[in-house]
């Protein structure tokens, strides 16, 4: 193919992508067309153009992000209807940067081209803020999947980038990234190497500031060279000890010490250069200090650096900090009446608890996510109840059984979620109330019954004819057609899959006469052999039957990237409940229930 032919072909293709645009911003507009941070934007979407998918007489309409930044907005945002069209506006915040999306209503999605969505760019005059176009590139795989010209489409936006701020590190990086990944012997290290300089300017740029480092091991992480991670730690730990940054390395690494012993004595001799000043970087060390202590029972130093911890008021994790106090003495019955004090002042703090994930960047400070009102307030109240329970728990510890009664009411008041009722079933317990013990289980199941309700998926299950029992023979279909069928995927090495198998032999145990009932225990061969499905040490411990599949593709079929994975499968061989790692004891209750409900007629 010569250059001219490929001239036109590249001609036939931007003006394709141009038509394209043209005739899907005619029924999706952003007003203003460049907007800027801190400006109200709005999106107006026209059932009624040309190459609209959401019929004009749909009740609702929804814009959700594929990829945004816009962290203080839903992701999924309902539109409004006024008149033909629908419509949103919200105000781009400070640190907005790019967003793609695409519209909804029920099975209908409309976006502008099968591996495109719409964009949201953010604009400082005429030109995209700086990170538009890097934003856009890490976008363009939610935009189109695993298509095999993704890399090159994003190395085209990270050029863009560079172009109009030529320092932007990280575009840099990705772009040097995608030269060495095309790359070859001498010319593969010679990128490698100009990648190597531009992490290594930007660690002597400001070698001891922590968002700086954070570049810096992100930028290793980039390019795959995870083994630098820590000699670079290291240079800032040795070079710069006096430094908050290599004060926070030298904590991390003292950490590492498996003499608890050891670990005193260093932290110890460091905390002797504690000054106001520097008082701050010092937390960690109380932190971890406090839990040693706390262990060792030695309430006096336990206390002394428990008061060290939470002093940052700005800090949005404060609340969770004070809980953790209170909870590690209540945990090792130290100086119960300080951790009810710490308690109080958690409950106290009920409504400041940290909803949503928060960011940080030195840039822009805190970043707080969009929360809707019932969402932030049920955060609230279980965080009420968890706090309650727990001075219920301390009252229990010291006698005061009418305040634990009490507290116990009080946190059933605010919220039934798992952790208030584990605290709650603690105290009914240690009191003999069995009455109350009935209340709470029944409680219990009645919350999971409705939960299981709402994950019911029913989608075809893949075929079995590859798994094979511990003989090596294949597994006659008779197993498991017509049947309830609950398939387990685990490995040997997988320490949730051993946590959980004493559960599934609980289940196995209740269902194993029930011929509608089969249990399917798999190993799923990553990194296993049949050889070590067939020594494994469960084969004497449990009796439920276990089976084999080296089949590499299972996890994608079944739509698995951790075990153990269990799946619930109907009698006409449909999976009803896929339930992803491990999830504690309350995986026998919901596992039970999910049976139950495929078994009645």
């Amino acid at each position: 193919m010569n250059k001219q032919t490929v001239r036109h072909i590249t001609m036939a293709i931007v003006v394709a992508l141009s038509c394209i645009s043209m005739q899907a911003q005619d029924r999706v507009t952003i007003a203003p067309l460049q907007p800027e941070r801190g400006t109200t934007v709005t999106i107006t979407y026209d059932p009624a153009k040309a190459g609209a998918t959401i019929p004009a007489g749909a009740k609702a309409v929804t814009l959700v992000f594929s990829y945004s930044n816009l962290y203080d907005v839903a992701y999924r945002v309902p539109m409004q209807q006024q008149g033909a069209v629908w419509t949103t506006s919200f105000k781009l915040a400070r640190y907005a940067t790019f967003a793609t999306f695409y519209l909804q209503s029920g099975e209908a999605i409309d976006k502008p081209a099968a591996d495109r969505h719409y964009e949201l760019a953010v604009y400082d005059g005429q030109r995209t803020v700086r990170d538009g176009h890097l934003y856009k590139g890490y976008s363009l795989s939610a935009q189109m999947g695993k298509a095999p010209n993704l890399s090159e489409r994003q190395a085209a936006q990270y050029k863009e980038e560079l172009a109009l701020y030529p320092d932007n590190y990280e575009a840099k990086l990705r772009l040097l990234t995608y030269e060495m990944n095309k790359a070859n012997g001498a010319d593969k290290e010679k990128v490698r190497q100009q990648a190597l300089k531009v992490i290594a300017d930007k660690f002597n740029s400001a070698p001891t500031v922590a968002g700086n480092m954070n570049k810096v091991t992100m930028g290793y992480l980039i390019i795959g060279e995870n083994s630098r991670l820590d000699s670079i730690r290291k240079v800032v730990r040795e070079k710069y000890p006096d430094t908050e940054l290599g004060r926070e390395l030298y904590t991390s690494y003292i950490a590492k010490e498996k003499d608890t012993a050891e670990q005193i004595q260093l932290f110890e001799k460091e905390l002797k250069k504690e000054k106001a000043a520097n008082a701050k970087s010092f937390i960690e060390m109380h932190e971890r200090l406090f839990n040693i202590y706390a262990a060792r029972k030695d309430g006096p130093k336990a206390l002394l650096h428990a008061r060290k911890i939470a002093v940052d008021d700005e800090n949005p994790y404060r609340p969770l900090t004070l809980k953790e106090i209170a909870q590690t003495l209540l945990d090792n019955e130290l100086a119960l009446d300080t951790a009810r004090a710490y308690a109080e002042r958690t409950l106290a703090l009920s409504n400041q608890f940290p909803v949503g994930v928060i960011r940080y960047f030195p840039e822009t400070g805190y970043i707080y996510p969009y929360v809707d009102d019932s969402t932030r307030q049920a955060a609230y109240n279980k965080a009420a109840g968890n706090v309650q329970s727990m001075l219920g728990l301390i009252a229990l510890k010291q006698n005061r059984l009418t305040d634990a009664n009490g507290h116990m009411e009080a946190a059933m008041q605010k919220s039934t979620d798992k952790e208030t009722l584990d605290n709650v079933g603690t105290l009914y317990r240690q009191t003999g109330n069995t009455a109350k013990l009935q209340q709470l289980e029944s409680l219990r199941e009645q919350q999971m019954l409705t939960k299981v309700k709402t994950q019911r998926i029913s989608r075809p299950a893949p075929s079995l004819a590859a798994f094979v029992d511990l003989k090596g023979q294949p597994v006659p279909e008779s197993t498991w057609k017509n049947k309830v069928v609950i398939i387990d995927f685990w490995a040997t090495w997988c320490v949730p899959c051993m946590q959980e198998m004493p559960y599934i032999q609980k289940l196995y145990d209740k269902y194993k006469d029930n011929p509608n009932v089969q249990f399917m225990i798999v190993n799923s061969g990553a990194r296993n052999t049949l050889a070590d499905a067939q020594g494994w040490f469960g084969n004497k411990k449990y009796s439920f039957p276990v089976y084999y599949t080296n089949d590499p593709a299972v996890g994608d079929k079944f739509k698995f990237t951790v075990i153990p994975a269990t799946y619930v499968i109907d009698p006409s061989g449909n999976i009803q409940f896929a339930n992803i790692g491990f999830e504690g004891p309350d995986v026998e209750m919901k596992l039970r229930l999910q049976i139950d409900m495929l078994l009645k007629p």
